[in-house]
């Protein structure tokens, strides 16, 4: 009987997985881990810490971190905004009358 596999099973091991008929234990035979680490993956979706391990189980050595949103930035003061809405003619000339030499 074909075990449900959690979506965040690697598709290498879930082929790898197929090829061993979906025995847990014949699996972790062929790659040379715990059978735990391949049933909590498969079955919960619990990925493993340890580096070495990951890797043969086809996940990147490192876990990936979760994309965090970056706050908004604040409004810009009211004269930036002034002086972004100025072309770069009126700026050019502006900065020329204040330097006068």
């Amino acid at each position: 009987m074909k075990p449900s596999i959690h979506p965040a099973t690697p598709g290498k091991l879930k082929s790898a997985f197929r090829k061993a008929s979906y025995k847990y234990h014949r699996l972790a035979q062929q790659i040379g881990v715990n059978v735990k680490y391949i049933y909590e993956l498969i079955h919960d979706g619990n990925e493993p810490v340890n580096p070495e391990i990951r890797l043969k189980l086809f996940l990147p050595r490192h876990p990936r971190r979760p994309r965090t949103e970056r706050p908004p930035k604040p409004p810009l003061p009211e004269y930036e905004q002034r002086w972004r809405r100025l072309t770069k003619e009126q700026r050019d000339q502006f900065k020329k009358s204040l330097f006068k030499e």
